[in-house]
């Protein structure tokens, strides 16, 4: 993919703007989750854009300022309110950028993502991304929160307090392809069944809202903030990846704890093992109902009725996933099980 900041706005030192976050255990990942893909996605050859859908998001220009966390979420919750509402709402990046930036400037995804959900965004009317006179905004000015009504501002926010921040962890770089075929569809599902998703790339912030086949190669679509003609398309014969991939799920009915719990991975490995408090349990399936389903066969009806080698999957250290463990994934796992 062409370097989607303009040599212009580089600068003598190298632009990062979006510096690849720390990890938080507290971060809920795709697969911590329950997660069905759904089979009326369109194919990679027919392709889908959610501005196609559901209308043509109006394109920004972040000037000199390193606010592009701001400018991707601020797109895709404008792209939210046209698939939830049908309504457009222009929505300010500086309401975004101006609540997280960092002291060298730019911001992590993941505190765009805090924004987006709780508070809100505020239109741009009532806390503008330009200058008086219309012209590109600066590092400065981005910063600076100047509300002349504070009720206006606060009833015009955007909250998703229904939604989670949702990550994809993209797999390890397989020469010189650096996704895995199993994530571009993950990929594919994310776009169309949450309206796409904010990522970084080179150090920027962009926000993704289709996908397709260019010269026979599977490509997802950029909507940058360099103004009309920056967008930017990323293929699978790139060689530099995108990271943090961060999306919004929605989650209205789910049980404060899934906080208690997360995933981890062995590196090199797809073992995966779920923490939950300080106990370490394996995970033989990735798929929450799967799992909850065979976990209960084996403590309803013990090793006895299924085969030794299947029973031996659900043990760490020789320990049974304990009722604590049980706990946390029913109220999670229930409604898709009890469908089965």
């Amino acid at each position: 993919m062409k370097n989607p900041v303009p040599f212009r706005y580089r600068w003598y030192r190298r632009y990062n703007a979006c510096p690849k976050q720390p990890d938080d255990g507290r971060d809920i990942v795709l697969g911590d989750i329950p997660y069905i893909p759904d089979p009326n996605a369109p194919t990679w050859e027919v392709g889908f854009n959610n501005e196609d859908k559901y209308g043509k998001l109006k394109r920004e220009h972040q000037g000199s300022s390193l606010s592009c966390v701001g400018q991707g979420w601020s797109k895709y919750v404008e792209m939210l309110n046209k698939i939830y509402s049908g309504i457009f709402k222009d929505l300010s990046a500086k309401d975004v950028y101006s609540q997280i930036y960092l002291d060298n400037g730019g911001a992590y995804i993941r505190d765009g993502a805090k924004i987006c959900v709780d508070p809100g965004v505020c239109e741009e009317k009532y806390l503008s991304s330009y200058l008086l006179d219309g012209s590109y905004p600066t590092e400065t000015f981005m910063r600076v929160r100047t509300i002349l009504n504070e009720t206006l501002y606060n009833n015009s926010r955007n909250k998703f307090k229904a939604l989670r921040f949702v990550h994809l962890n993209l797999s390890n770089p397989i020469g010189p392809r650096v996704i895995k075929d199993e994530d571009w569809e993950t990929i594919r599902q994310i776009i169309w069944q949450f309206g796409g998703f904010v990522s970084g790339y080179k150090g920027h912030c962009m926000y993704v809202a289709g996908y397709g086949l260019v010269n026979g190669k599977k490509t997802i679509y950029f909507i940058n903030s360099y103004g009309e003609g920056s967008d930017r398309e990323w293929n699978e014969e790139t060689s530099d990846a995108f990271y943090d991939v961060t999306f919004l799920y929605f989650m209205e009915n789910t049980p404060p704890k899934i906080d208690m719990y997360r995933v981890i991975r062995v590196k090199d490995k797809d073992d995966q093992y779920i923490v939950v408090d300080n106990d370490v349990y394996k995970i033989p399936d990735v798929e929450t109902w799967k799992l909850y389903r065979d976990i209960k066969m084996i403590e309803d009806k013990g090793p006895d009725v299924i085969s030794q080698k299947d029973f031996d999957k659900f043990t760490y250290m020789g320990i049974l996933p304990s009722k604590k463990l049980m706990d946390v994934l029913e109220p999670i796992a229930r409604d898709i099980y009890l469908s089965e």
